[in-house]
Order: C-alpha cells, then sequence, then structure tokens
C-alpha cells in the first residue's frame, strides 16, 4: 500500500522518514515508554534509525503497519507516531513535550475515521489496548470515541514475552452512545 497523508484541523499525518531519527529516539528513551510500551529498552538511535528505515517503508508496503507521523503541518518536527496493524489494532506515542494538548486524541480519530471510512477494506471496528494503568492512553482512546470493552483474556504482551494485565476498547464508524459511559469505572466521569 502507499503511504497516506491525513489532514486535521492542527495535525498533519504523513510518512516517518529518517530525518525523524534523532526526535524518535528522544521521545522513546522516556521512562513512560519503559513502563508501557513495547520498544526496545533502552531506546537507541540505531534502534530509531532501524524503525523508520526499514520497518516504516517494509510496513505500508506490506501492509502490515500503517504508520504515520504526527505534525503540525507538513515538514515540521515530529510529535509522535501513530500505527494501525492488519488486525486493525490501534498504537501510538506523542513526545512528552507535546502531551496535554489532546493532539493524541485528534490524530486517534483521523486515522481512526479514515479506517472506519474508505481507508481500510473490511475494517468495522478498531482496537486498541494497553498495559493497565496506562491512563494517559485510556484517555486518549475515550476522547477519540473508543468503546472500553473486557475480552475473555484481557492482557497484552510485555517486552520480555509475558503476558501483563491491559485494559481494551474497540471503535466502530459510528461512535456507539456509551462509549464515553464505558470508561467510567477505571478514568471517572470527568472529561
Amino acid at each position: 500500500m502507499l503511504p497516506v497523508a491525513l489532514r486535521t484541523e492542527r495535525l498533519v499525518l504523513d510518512l516517518p522518514v529518517e530525518a525523524d531519527t534523532e526526535l524518535v529516539a528522544h521521545y522513546c528513551a522516556d521512562p513512560l515508554f519503559l513502563k508501557y510500551l513495547t520498544t526496545p529498552w533502552p531506546y537507541t538511535m540505531e534502534h530509531a534509525r532501524a524503525f523508520l528505515t526499514e520497518y516504516v517503508p517494509a510496513a505500508w508496503e506490506s501492509g502490515d503497519e500503517l504508520v504515520w507521523a504526527i505534525r503540525r503541518s507538513v515538514g515540521a518536527p515530529l510529535l509522535g507516531v501513530i500505527g494501525l496493524r492488519r488486525d486493525h489494532e490501534i498504537g501510538f506515542w506523542l513526545g512528552a513535550e507535546h502531551r496535554g494538548e489532546a493532539l493524541m486524541a485528534e490524530a486517534l480519530t483521523a486515522v481512526s475515521e479514515w479506517a472506519l471510512g474508505s481507508g481500510v477494506r473490511d475494517a468495522e471496528t478498531l482496537l486498541w489496548r494497553a498495559n493497565e494503568g496506562n491512563r494517559a492512553s485510556a484517555h486518549v482512546a475515550r476522547a477519540a470515541g473508543f468503546r472500553r470493552i473486557t475480552p475473555r483474556i484481557p492482557t497484552v504482551p510485555g517486552r520480555d514475552g509475558r503476558t501483563l494485565p491491559a485494559w481494551h476498547a474497540e471503535r466502530r464508524a459510528e461512535v456507539e452512545p456509551d462509549a464515553y459511559a464505558s470508561w467510567e469505572p477505571i478514568l471517572g466521569s470527568a472529561a
């Protein structure tokens, strides 16, 4: 598949490129990545370069994962990354310096609407999951219209191969009426 650029009111989602290596390495050295993500740890420039020059192009070509850089405008510095895997599972991260502006919720909404519209054949739902306790990611999923679900086995793979307790949610093209309220047991009712 050829890379697709998406635009929102404040963002451009386009192809992550080798010029983003330094920022990817910087952002992925965040201690929260060790706690909540499966990125290599410690994360190095070599990891970032391989991700950008090998993984991302191959994943787009095969359709295994569609990976976007999140930027404020065309050619602007990278803020974060969002990816949609072949199994319709979506994942994302944002550099610490850019959190708190609802940028990721905007990016997640854009990718979700594109994928569930005409972007991904046979996509009826998207899946989000995160390590239990990753409240920031859960707030993003809730803001983007994902409804919290409890699957039969609520886990996520850990970096070391173990399975960890996880939160799960799904999103359909039309946001379900109970989507926001479904998060109350773990996030409360405040926005």
